[in-house]
């Protein structure tokens, strides 16, 4: 239907002309021929456009059928280029024809054909090179190869036999004067001056045209004889981007130019009136016709030696496609009249030809390629065209000159071609058939017999046949094209290369709309068209140059005897100047440097990152020390002196120092991060003695020997040093009243024996060690002799320990009461030190002695006037040194007093006032079994050497004891099942979304992958990059899907709001941050591959020559001379700056991401990481010059972007609310309370958390920290430990000592929240378990509070909690006894007993201590006498140590077996949360019911 409408379309407009043509019409409603060739023929507008498709006359012959070349089993194209198209060079035209024709055939060639362009992908193909070859393999390598491009065709084809590969021609197949006027509007504006229809003109020469100074696209190949590519400035600007390619054809160019102009000044000044463009196109028309009827009736007979028939009516029926024969090889048949060289002649009756620069007859052809502007420099148009028509042509056989054959211009890489051989293989490349099979095409008689393509041929040269004949191994249905219709020429083409030029010009001349001849366009009239057919070729050069009529013949494609001017000889190689063959060119020069420092540049970029980090944490750390020593100075109200030296610990070891003289009256070292290592105090003595070596020879030294403590060894450089430090030292001591005395000694002697702390400590440890191992080899009474100890052992038997020393071994203060007293007990002899002996009785003692003896160690402590009998006042001092050893102060003296009256009572003997040891061993008969286990632990020791093997040992290790159920016999398989099973269920939901994650990275990283590599060929991007652009853009994909997935990870807002919904439990919205990591680092990892995969790339593309690239994107042009190099990629695009800037962003992210960086400069982390707004604005430009495809990065950012700022325009309803302080509170621990107004309908869920900001400093820095308070209270508060800088900022900010009230601008808090914590959910399980550790119990505050008030008050109706069990961990309870006031309130408010808690001190001793035994019975009584905690006076039951989680979980599983499901939340440090976490998964690990839950969040 769409072809009968236009058909319709077509006769109605044609009518419509013929009708108007009759009549005078004006200028400007003749129709105009478009440029680009589309609807000439308006049924079918696009056939003769721009960019058509050949037209197949024959079957297309490709070896797959589909696109691979033809021909593959057929000898090689250069073989038979060399076999058949060598000869000799100056042998004339047989038919005396001119090289006006041969050079003319290039402009019709030109004007209907560009076919052999490279097309996108570049498919280059080698043609191979014999060993040897004369011109390519001097050498004899054997290696050589020349390079062909197969042309560019149609995407849409080559998909099937159906649809075989159909080249593109890229200019009009009709003869409309492209040549001139060019295939672009948008061109030819830039070749008109618009004014008086005229083309722009040289400025210094108004007979030529301009010169390229505007970089306008122009073809510009490298010239070859200086192996570059010149200036495309130097080139003259004319409608065909190839007329600079050689001389002749550059004079056609600037021939018609000026013709063109002067048919317009002719019309000007016949119609003055007329607008520019009416001149133009008319001008355009005329010029058109003359090039049509010039071609058809005066070029196609002299060039075919046949008549045209005459021309009878216009044939839309005709399509005016050029054929694939026509192109790739009839229409080649005019390569064999091209000259090796070009006559120029000067105007004169004696006719002078001008000779080259070097004194030669004639310009060298092949010295020319791509030059011709040097030779207009040195010639004129008129001199060329006197040349070319004196010049006879080559003649008409199957021989190509040499400047075609062997040095046609090529590729930097392989500058001189085989024209011949390209020929060969451009007929390959199309697909064509066979000879014979052609001949059948176009009715002509198939050949059987090889004499009989050419007899003539055959009878001359016979050999040249048989040579053919033996390369196509005697196969006549196998021979080229266009070596079977070059062997058939004779005095002009054969008959096959006739009838299909003839064809092909018959069609596009009846076919053309357009065409001069068709009255029916109502282009010309009659007359005119008489007109136009008198004018030829040499009516034009005489019009349009300075050469006069008489100087040329008239019919200039022949040179006939009369003729003027004959040529003095056909023109020889050997007669002219040599071609230069240069040959090694590199595209890559030019970019080594480049690329090296590039390289280097980016490699450095993490160290420099990693380095800028460490030096940060480097400098906050110096600045805390800067700040302490100042504080210190600022407390003691005086500065103190300090000065480097080197320690000497012991034998090969010393360590640099800083000694510091005050400003207590002390002397201390520190190292260079500022923490003590020794102290010297001199507050207790008159006189400090100092030993000073004498030896000259040796580095100088001191010794400080202070009475009751260790000796401290100094060495320095030189004298000067040593005594500038006792000038110091002396006056340090003068400041307190004290004096120095100094001794005299060599080296040797102050070293043997010198004891340093390190020395000493050394000896005390062989001391422990020496002590157990004697024990635990000895049997029950047996003493060691010290005659059986080995030499080296004898001198740690004679050290002996102080009370320091003994102190410091039970991690005890030398005056606590306990320490005394056991230290009588031990020092039997009274000498005031502990020997050998005594400690290895004490040890064996308590690691195999009787009850007995244990309860009389512990009845002589107590025993401290050592009367016999233990009275209420002496256990009163025991007592409060148990309290001291607790680190409690929560025990009054009126409650240790009813404690020692309930201990007397329970045992019956509350009439007496003092215990004897029976009434003692009565009193503690209740606890006898657990003296069995009794110890003392000491540092010294590795283990605690007890006997837990016992009954009762076995018992109380267990916090929560339950029977053993027994387990069956299980394969390993089915363990290892078993374990695997319950380790997926747990993880289940973390292993799902990991498992979708990555198949959906590597899922885009494939697909991505896979369209590079095989479904993007058009690109040319596989050709280019290799490989590489595959990886790289595939890596792209998942970094895009990663990159844009992290910021729903940080959706606070978001998943707050999901956590409200029932779908979020199957969400693990609790793991986000452990998430955001691993998504984080999948993104680092593809981004490193995408970076180092691109420097690859870069590589490839730098070493590609410029017509290359022009695949590789429409986006950017390059002029013909530029050559882009690495530099120019990296730093001069679009995406190459972003590129590297996007390295080094996400090099800076990355780093200062590190946990050590986050905790020690954790404001340094947070200005690093709002660089993620200039991440992805970079990313989403990086893809927009589209070097390697459309940007695809807001593809998958859009989504998550939209969500991430709707969620921080959500977050600043309170961020920039400033919110009045109620009060602050510095507790233990470097803990500060918090307390603040709570914001107007600011609702929150206990357990929750928010970001805080205070305004007095760092404003824009926010924290995360959990709400204490619950969310029925009208107040918010938080608890926070000073660990960072902002924290501890925060607690001396609030520090009485330096706070400063401001009434005009008081300090106030920010808010940012509240989100959804770990612990949240406890209100959705029916048992819950919450374990908190450390500054973790936090939320706990928050969440019990809750608990309490909704179960008691009966307000919480969702609450399906019915029993939580806390577990609160903690070193002591001094540490956090604001927390205990929480607990001891929760209590008061727990009417229905639904909380159930259980403390564990874990920095009390070993279970079976002494000290911890005696702490227990303590408690045990206080428990019974007033129902609470002794420590704590809570209720809650205190254990000492930690707890066994696995036995717990049982307990509670075995409890509560009617649910489930149990939640167990946990929050502290990261060691706490992995044990639940593990004792979870054990206990899951029987599969029974109720299942645990494990919710977590970690804190330091």
């Amino acid at each position: 239907m769409g072809h009968i409408r236009w058909i319709v379309l077509g006769l109605h407009l044609l009518n419509a002309w013929t009708v108007s043509c009759k009549e005078d019409i004006p200028e400007s409603y003749i129709e105009k021929q478009r440029y680009d060739g589309w609807y000439n023929n308006l049924a079918h507008p696009a056939w003769g456009s721009v960019e058509s498709r050949l037209t197949r006359k024959t079957p297309a012959s490709y070896a797959d059928g589909v696109y691979m070349l033809a021909g593959q089993d057929r000898p090689s194209p250069r073989t038979l280029s060399q076999a058949l198209l060598n000869g000799s060079d100056g042998m004339a035209s047989a038919q005396n024809r001119t090289a006006m024709l041969a050079f003319f055939g290039q402009v019709v060639s030109s004007e209907i054909l560009q076919a052999s362009e490279a097309g996108c992908p570049i498919e280059m193909h080698k043609i191979n090179i014999e060993r040897c070859d004369e011109m390519y393999d001097k050498h004899c390598t054997g290696e050589k190869f020349m390079p062909f491009h197969r042309a560019g065709y149609d995407y849409s084809t080559g998909q099937s036999p159906n649809s075989p590969r159909e080249q593109l021609n890229y200019v009009t197949s009709w003869l409309d004067g492209n040549f001139v006027y060019s295939t672009s509007e948008a061109r030819l504006n830039m070749l008109r001056s618009f004014s008086n229809g005229t083309f722009k003109a040289d400025p210094d020469d108004p007979s030529l045209p301009p010169r390229n100074v505007e970089r306008i696209p122009m073809e510009n190949n490298p010239t070859p004889h200086v192996l570059k590519i010149l200036s495309p400035e130097r080139m003259f600007l004319l409608g065909d981007q190839r007329t600079n390619q050689n001389p002749a054809l550059l004079a056609f160019g600037i021939l018609f130019f000026r013709w063109h102009n002067e048919q317009a000044r002719r019309i000007q000044e016949q119609h003055p009136d007329w607008r520019d463009e009416e001149v133009f196109q008319k001008a355009r028309r005329i010029v058109t016709a003359h090039l049509q009827n010039i071609i058809m009736y005066e070029f196609l007979p002299a060039f075919i030696g046949e008549e045209i028939p005459p021309y009878d009516r216009y044939r839309p029926d005709i399509h005016p496609g050029i054929s694939h024969v026509f192109q790739s090889a009839a229409f080649r048949f005019g390569h064999t009249l091209v000259p090796p060289g070009l006559y120029r002649r000067d105007a004169g009756d004696h006719c002078p030809f001008i000779r080259s620069q070097t004194g030669k007859s004639a310009l060298r052809l092949c010295s020319t390629w791509w030059d011709a502007d040097d030779v207009m420099s040195n010639s004129t148009v008129e001199q060329l065209l006197r040349g070319l028509a004196s010049q006879l042509a080559e003649k008409e056989d199957h021989v190509l000159c040499s400047d075609v054959r062997n040095k046609l211009f090529g590729p930097l890489e392989f500058s001189r071609r085989d024209l011949g051989a390209l020929n060969i293989m451009r007929g390959r490349d199309n697909g064509l058939p066979d000879y014979n099979t052609v001949r059948k095409c176009f009715h002509l008689d198939p050949i059987e017999r090889w004499e009989d393509i050419n007899p003539d041929l055959y009878a001359v040269h016979p050999e040249l046949l048989e040579k053919l004949s033996e390369l196509y191994k005697g196969d006549l249905m196998d021979v080229d094209l266009y070596v079977g219709g070059m062997l058939e020429s004779q005095d002009g083409p054969g008959e096959l290369f006739r009838a299909i030029i003839k064809e092909q010009f018959l069609r596009l001349r009846d076919a053309d709309r357009f065409w001069f001849e068709n009255e029916e366009n109502a282009l010309f009239d009659a007359d005119e068209i008489a007109e136009i057919r008198n004018v030829g070729l040499w009516d034009i050069i005489v019009n349009a140059s300075g050469v006069a009529p008489g100087e040329i013949q008239r019919n200039v494609f022949f040179h006939l005897a009369d003729d003027p001017c004959p040529q003095p000889a056909q023109l020889n190689t050997s007669d002219m100047e040599l071609c230069v063959y240069l040959q090694g060119y590199d595209y890559f020069q030019g970019s080594e440097v480049t690329y090296i420092y590039s390289c280097i540049l980016l490699a450095a970029v993490p160290l420099i990152c990693a380095g800028a980090g460490y030096a940060t944490v480097k400098f906050q750390n110096s600045r805390r020390r800067h700040f302490r020593t100042l504080q210190e100075e600022n407390n003691n109200g005086r500065s103190v002196d300090k000065m480097m030296v080197k320690e000497w610990l012991h034998q090969n070891h010393k360590r640099i120092v800083k000694v510091k003289f005050g400003p207590n009256q002390e002397i201390c070292t520190v190292n260079r991060k500022g923490e003590k290592l020794r102290r010297v105090n001199v507050a207790h003595l008159d006189t400090l003695v100092v030993e000073i070596t004498q030896d000259q020879r040796r580095k100088p030294m001191v010794l400080l020997r202070p009475p009751l403590d260790h000796d401290l060894v100094l060495e320095f450089d030189t004298e000067a040093a040593r005594n500038k430090f006792l000038n110091k030292l002396e006056q340090f001591l003068m400041s307190l009243k004290k004096s120095l005395d100094r001794v005299q000694t060599n080296k040797e002697q102050m070293l043997a024996n010198a004891e340093t702390k390190e020395r000493r400590t050394k000896r005390l440890e062989h001391f422990f060690r020496e002590a157990y191992e004697l024990t635990f080899g000895l049997k029950p009474g047996e003493k060691r002799k010290l005659e059986d100890a080995a030499s080296d052992v004898v001198m740690v038997m004679r050290t002996s320990l102080s009370k320091k020393e003994f102190a410091g071994a039970l991690g005890m203060k030398p005056d606590d009461i306990f320490v005394r007293r056991m230290f009588n007990i031990v020092d039997k002899d009274g000498d005031g030190r502990i020997s050998f002996q005594e400690f290895l009785d004490t040890v064996v003692l308590f690691s195999k002695g009787s009850t007995d003896d244990k309860l009389r160690i512990i009845f002589d402590m107590c025993d401290n006037d050592r009367n016999g009998v233990i009275d209420k006042t002496e256990l009163s001092e025991m007592l409060r040194s148990l309290v001291e050893i607790a680190k409690t102060n929560t025990v009054s003296d009126e409650e240790v007093e009813e404690l020692i009256n309930g201990m007397f009572s329970s045992s019956g003997i509350n009439h007496k006032e003092s215990l004897t040891y029976d009434d003692f061993k009565l009193m503690m008969r209740e606890y006898k079994g657990d003296f069995i286990a009794i110890g003392l632990d000491c540092k010294g020791a590795k283990q605690n050497f007890l006997d837990t093997s016992t009954n009762v040992a076995s018992k109380r290790m267990a916090s929560f004891h339950i029977s053993e159920v027994m387990s069956r016999n299980q394969h390993w398989m089915t363990k290892k099942y078993n374990s695997l099973a319950t380790f997926l269920e747990e993880n289940r939901q973390n292993v799902f979304y990991l498992f979708v994650f990555y198949v959906i990275t590597i899922a885009l990283f494939c697909e991505r992958f896979i369209h590079y590599s095989f479904m993007a060929e058009h690109t040319d991007l596989r050709h280019i990059m290799g490989v590489g652009i595959a990886i790289t853009r595939g890596a792209a994909a998942s970094l895009s899907f990663c990159y844009s997935l992290l910021l729903l990870t940080m959706s606070r807002n978001l998943m707050t709001k999901l956590k409200d919904f029932s779908f979020q439990q199957y969400i693990p919205l609790d793991s986000h941050i452990q998430f955001h990591k691993i998504v984080a680092c999948t993104a680092l990892f593809f981004s490193i591959l995408h970076s180092c995969g691109h420097l690859v790339n870069f590589y490839h593309v730098s070493t590609q020559p410029v017509e290359n690239l022009r695949c590789l994107t429409q986006e950017i042009s390059f002029s013909s001379d530029q050559k882009p190099t690495v530099g120019y990629w990296l730093f001069q695009t679009i995406t190459g700056l972003t590129g590297v800037s996007l390295f080094i962003i996400m090099c800076i992210i990355f780093i200062f991401a590190h946990p050590i960086i986050r905790r020690k400069a954790y404001k340094f982390f947070w200005a690093a990481h709002q660089l993620y707004i200039l991440l992805y604005v970079l990313s989403l430009l990086h893809g927009l010059a589209r070097l390697t495809g459309a940007p695809r990065f807001w593809i998958f950012f859009v989504g998550p972007g939209i969500i991430y700022t709707l969620d921080k325009i959500i977050s600043l309803r309170t961020r920039y609310m400033e919110l009045d302080i109620i009060e602050t509170e510095l507790l233990p621990s470097d803990v500060v309370k918090v307390k603040f107004y709570r914001p107007p309908n600011f609702k929150y869920l206990s357990g929750q958390w928010v970001r805080l900001n205070c305004t007095a400093f760092r404003q824009s820095e926010y924290h995360s920290f959990t709400l204490t308070s619950a969310p029925h209270e009208n107040f918010l508060s938080c608890h926070i430990k000073a660990q960072g800088p902002w924290t501890w900022k925060l607690r001396k900010f609030f520090d009485p000592h330096n706070y400063v009230h401001d009434e005009e601008n008081p300090p106030k808090i920010r808010l940012d929240g509240p989100f959804g914590g770990g612990n949240q959910d406890w209100y959705k399980f029916e048992v819950a378990v919450m374990v908190g550790g450390g500054i973790g119990v936090t939320p706990y505050a928050s969440i019990l509070n809750d608990l309490v008030f909704g179960t008691s008050t009966n307000r919480y109706s969702g609450v399906s909690c019915k029993k939580v069990y806390f577990l609160w961990i903690c070193p002591t309870h001094r540490q956090f006894e604001w927390f205990i006031d929480v607990l001891r309130d929760v209590e008061r408010k727990d009417v229905t007993n639904v909380l159930e808690m259980h403390i564990f001190i874990t920095q009390f001793f070993h279970k079976f201590d002494l000290r911890t035994t005696m702490l227990y019975i303590c408690e045990n009584h206080f428990q019974r006498l007033s129902k609470r905690s002794m420590f704590t006076g809570l209720k809650a039951i205190n254990h000492f140590g930690r707890p066994d989680m696995t036995s717990f979980l049982k307990f509670v599983q075995k409890t509560h077996n009617y649910v489930s499901k149990i939640g167990v939340f946990s929050c502290g440090p990261n060691p706490l949360t992995k044990s639940v976490s593990t004792a979870c998964e054990n206990v899951n690990r029987g599969r029974r019911l109720p299942y645990f839950i494990h919710h977590f969040e970690n804190f330091g």
